[in-house]
């Protein structure tokens, strides 16, 4: 038998020794884990086009009209406001999209 133990298994005993935590906060935490992740990788994506463009964050930054400690931090995935994102984006001559999935259909927006 492995040491190791499947995600799965791990989730169902931090379930099991958690029980006061109703579903709809495990939902929520899940949630919130997964915008997190978004974020980061939107983050590091601008990072990795802005490099290539050899542009620092300081050009980027005066570019969009906010500061270099603000680029840092949405390369980092701290990610606060879409209007900022797209100017960024702009920026880099990039745009970011949208899309809303509900059922079987998407809707885009850019």
């Amino acid at each position: 038998m492995s040491q190791y133990s499947s995600w799965a298994e791990v989730k169902r005993r931090i379930r099991e020794n958690q029980p006061e935590v109703p579903d709809a906060e495990w939902e929520s935490r899940k949630q919130a884990a997964r915008t997190a992740t978004d974020a980061y990788v939107v983050g590091h994506h601008l990072r990795e086009i802005r490099e290539e463009q050899g542009l620092t964050q300081g050009q980027v930054a005066a570019s969009v009209g906010i500061s270099q400690a603000r680029v840092s931090q949405i390369e980092r995935g701290e990610i606060h406001n879409l209007e900022t994102m797209r100017a960024y984006a702009e920026a880099l001559g990039a745009r970011i999209t949208v899309t809303i999935e509900y059922g079987g259909p998407s809707a885009g927006a850019a």
